[in-house]
C-alpha cells in the first residue's frame, strides 16, 4: 500500500469516530479515579456538542461526582461540560464541540500529490493553493519562525514535524525536537511528537541537553562534511529558542552560527521559534542564513520588521491562530497554517507505528542518559473492545490543542435533572 493510500484512509468519519473512542475512555478513566462505576455505551455526535450515553447507577455515587468538573474540562480540553437525566432517566454527559480548524492537516494532505522527499506542508494561502516547505530547495536551507503566544508558532512547528513524518520514512529523514519549559508552564504541544520514529531523541525539554544535542548536530555535520554525505536529512526543530542562549548564550550561539552557515550543505537544516525577533542573539549574520521566515502576529510594526525584514509587512496585523506571512527575500505570501489537533495526531501516531518499520539511523544521536526514545506505552492508546453506536449528525471537526487558560468555565445548567457539580 502506498502512503497516499494509507493517509486517504484517515478521512473525516473515520478520524471522528477515532476521536470519540478516545474521548469515551478518557470519560471512563474520570469516573474510575473518582470510584464511580459508569461507561460509555454510546452517543450522538451534533454541530455544536456531543452526546455521551451513560450507562450507570449514578445515584449510587452521586456525592463523588463533585471533584469530576476540573478532571472532565482538562483532559477533554472542551470549555463545557453538562450531566443531566433525559426524559427517559437515563443519564448522558455532553460537551461542547471545539471550533473547525481553518485548514485541518489530515485534511490538506489527502488533496496533495505524492510529494517530493523532506518536504514539509505548511497550509493554504490566499489562492487556495497548498504552501509546501521543499528542505531540498538549495534556498530553503533555515527556517525561522516568529509569533506571539498566540500566533499559532508552536502549532506550526508540530505541523511541520507531523507533516514530515507522514511523508518520509525515518531511513531518508529524522527529526529532532527541543522545546526548553517556559517558566512556571510546560508547553505540551510538542511533547507528543515524542512517539513519532523518526525522533533521534526524546523531545528535549531541558536546556542543558538542547545545548549538548546542537553540540552533537555540529559534530556530526563535521563527519558529514569530511566523508561528503547528505543522508539521512536532518530537521532539528527548536522552539523558545531564547530559552537555549539564556542558558548558555556562547555555547548556544556558536553552535547555532556553525550549522546556519554549513548545516545545509550536510543535509542538516535548523527550524528555530521565537518570540522575540528584536533579541541581540538574533545577529544580521544568523539572519542572512535563515533565508525563509514565517511570521505570525507579532507585537508591534519593530517586531514585525525585525521578523520580516520587509518594512510594509504589517505582521502586527496579523489575526493570530495560523495566520501567517511566508517571506523569502522581498517575497512574501499569506498563508493560513495547517492545523492538526491531540486526536488527529494520535491516528497519525498509530497510523505510522502500525505501517512502518523501526528507525534506521545512519549514525545514531547520543544525548547523554537519553538516547534515543523507546515509548513504553502510549498514554493516549485506549483501545474499546466494541465501537459504541454513534449516530454522526453533523460534519466532524478537529480537537483543538488543549489550553489551560480556557478550562475554568462552568457546567452548563440544562435542566432541573442536572447534577449541580459547584
Amino acid at each position: 500500500m502506498s502512503e497516499k493510500e494509507t493517509w486517504q484512509k484517515m478521512g473525516k468519519e473515520e478520524r471522528l469516530r477515532h476521536q470519540l473512542e478516545v474521548q469515551s475512555r478518557q470519560i471512563e478513566r474520570v469516573f474510575s479515579t473518582h470510584q464511580v462505576a459508569a461507561r460509555v455505551a454510546g452517543g450522538q455526535v451534533e454541530t455544536q456538542s456531543i452526546r455521551f450515553d451513560l450507562q450507570s447507577h449514578l445515584e449510587s455515587g452521586i456525592h463523588r461526582l463533585r471533584g469530576l468538573k476540573q478532571d472532565l474540562l482538562s483532559v477533554l480540553g472542551v470549555t463545557d461540560v453538562s450531566l443531566a437525566k433525559d426524559d427517559k432517566g437515563q443519564w448522558r454527559l455532553d460537551i461542547t464541540r471545539p471550533h473547525e480548524p481553518p485548514v485541518a492537516l489530515l485534511d490538506l494532505l489527502l488533496l496533495l500529490p505524492e510529494l517530493p522527499e523532506s518536504t514539509a506542508v505548511l497550509g493554504i494561502d490566499e489562492e487556495g493553493a497548498p504552501l509546501l516547505l521543499p528542505f531540498a530547495d538549495p534556498n530553503m536551507t533555515h527556517v525561522l519562525v516568529v509569533g506571539t503566544r498566540d500566533a499559532g508558532k508552536t502549532s506550526l512547528l508540530r505541523t511541520i514535524a507531523v507533516s514530515l513524518a507522514m511523508t518520509n520514512r525515518q531511513s531518508k529523514l529524522q527529526l529532532l525536537v527541543i522545546d526548553p519549559d517556559r517558566p512556571g508552564k510546560q508547553n505540551r504541544q510538542l511533547a507528543p511528537l515524542m512517539f513519532l520514529p523518526h525522533l533521534l531523541s526524546q523531545v528535549i525539554p531541558e536546556p542543558e541537553e538542547g545545548c549538548n544535542a546542537l553540540q552533537i548536530l555540529v559534530d556530526e555535520m563535521h563527519h558529514r562534511l569530511k566523508y561528503e554525505t547528505v543522508r539521512p536529512t536532518i530537521v532539528a526543530l527548536i522552539d523558545n529558542v531564547e530559552a537555549l542562549v539564556a542558558y548558555a548564550a556562547d555555547d548556544v550561539l556558536a553552535s547555532l552560527a556553525a550549522l546556519l552557515q554549513r548545516g545545509a550543505e550536510a543535509g542538516l537544516h535548523l527550524v528555530l521559534g521565537t518570540s522575540q525577533p528584536t533579541a541581540e542573539w538574533l545577529s544580521s549574520i544568523m539572519r542572512a542564513n535563515l533565508p525563509l521566515r514565517l511570521v505570525g502576529q507579532v507585537q508591534d510594526e519593530g517586531d514585525s520588521l525585525a521578523a520580516t525584514a520587509v518594512p510594509s509587512a504589517e505582521a502586527e496585523l496579523l489575526l493570530g491562530q495560523g495566520d501567517f506571512l511566508a517571506v523569502i527575500d522581498d517575497t512574501q505570501v499569506h498563508f493560513q497554517a495547517a492545523f492538526i489537533g491531540n486526536y488527529d495526531l494520535h491516528l497519525t501516531l498509530e497510523t505510522i507505528h502500525r505501517n512502518r518499520p523501526r528507525p534506521l539511523l545512519a549514525q545514531p544521536l547520543q544525548l547523554n542518559a537519553v538516547g534515543e526514545v523507546v515509548p513504553e506505552q502510549d498514554p493516549m492508546a485506549w483501545q474499546r473492545q466494541e465501537a459504541p453506536p454513534w449516530e454522526v449528525a453533523s460534519a466532524p471537526v478537529d480537537n483543538e490543542p488543549m489550553d489551560e487558560d480556557e478550562l475554568a468555565a462552568d457546567f452548563a445548567e440544562d435542566d432541573e435533572e442536572e447534577v449541580n457539580l459547584e
